[in-house]
């Protein structure tokens, strides 16, 4: 790579991460000035644990994306593991550890199930991911009898008052859990393996990636994430329930996209995701704080996703731009 396409590269990604952080912490200022219940203690704390959630399943959605796929069960995949685990806990008394071990695997294996038929039917994720989204909802109702788990063990249930000052225990664990992912992607071949399928697969296959292969992994590890999202959304609420997972589709979408990460595929950002899902975290927290309705929350946060969308779309052609620019200065100092 070139100095010019390094450099490029970089203000790029200085760019993304500027933008999404300056609407941030200029939305966090209003809020402090505007309600004086945004900075109670309380308030932090239910805010923490909302983002330690929406952004594990940003990065569940940012790993697929890498790919230039996309995971539309991810809510789906964090209903039926959690439910799975609420069963482990309350009706064969397992103890917390041995559950939560078997919601991750089970989570991982609905991942791995919808990444091989990805990867080896030749149907579109679009369609794999969308049947997948009812097909565990629909087991997870059989298996719930549409009535939530909520007599779960005292040891599990105190780990939602466990915090470190005003740092819940479940926002340590998602940062844990970006420190992990960051990692992988910037430094393990796998993370290279999924970048260079998501910008170029062809390429990707003539350098010797497997790509089949990589698109099963990836989504064994998008589903991974979702089933670590499902633990933190049970133990933040003390039940394992149908509804958990709902709401989470459209933020594992705003998250990523807002944060840096390409539709397309091939470029991510776990700093940017992170930075994106308190982002959403705070405009849901401005919307109830200004007394808005929970139909007009919806209204604006399908509108921010299309906005993310043409955000996306910019982004991509900047790039394309720039990489152009690089080729015409390098053609010419040759």
């Amino acid at each position: 790579m070139t100095r010019s396409s390094k450099n490029s590269g970089g203000y790029s990604a200085r760019f993304d991460l500027g933008g999404i952080a300056f609407s941030t912490l200029a939305l966090f200022v209003v809020l402090a000035l505007t309600s004086s219940g945004f900075v109670s203690a309380y308030n932090i704390t239910a805010n923490l644990q909302l983002l330690s959630i929406f952004v594990t399943i940003g990065l569940a959605q940012m790993i697929v994306l890498s790919l230039g796929q996309f995971n539309l069960a991810v809510g789906s995949i964090g209903c039926l593991s959690g439910i799975v685990m609420g069963l482990l806990m309350q009706e064969l008394s397992l103890p917390p550890w041995i559950a939560m071990l078997a919601c991750l695997a089970v989570a991982a294996l609905l991942g791995f199930l919808q990444g091989e038929l990805t990867a080896r039917s030749g149907i579109t994720p679009f369609i794999i991911t969308l049947a997948f989204l009812s097909v565990y909802k629909g087991v997870a109702y059989v298996i719930s009898r549409g009535e939530p788990f909520q007599s779960l063990p005292e040891s599990f249930m105190r780990l939602g008052a466990v915090s470190l000052g005003v740092l819940p225990l479940i926002f340590i664990i998602a940062i844990v859990g970006c420190l992990l992912v960051y990692f992988t992607m910037r430094y393990l071949p796998i993370g290279k393996k999924l970048l260079a399928c998501g910008a170029n697969p062809r390429a990707a296959v003539y350098t010797g990636i497997r790509l089949e292969r990589t698109v099963v992994i990836g989504h064994t590890m998008s589903g991974f994430l979702c089933g670590l999202a499902a633990i933190l959304q049970i133990i933040r609420f003390g039940s394992a329930q149908l509804s958990v997972g709902t709401d989470w589709m459209m933020s594992s979408f705003m998250a990523p996209v807002l944060g840096g990460t390409l539709l397309s595929g091939g470029k991510i950002s776990v700093g940017g995701t992170l930075i994106g899902a308190l982002l959403v975290v705070l405009i849901k927290n401005a919307l109830v704080l200004w007394g808005a309705s929970t139909y007009n929350s919806d209204i604006f946060l399908g509108l921010l996703l299309i906005v993310a969308y043409e955000v996306d779309g910019l982004r991509r052609h900047l790039a394309a731009r720039s990489g152009l620019a690089v080729a015409k200065t390098e053609g010419r100092n040759e």
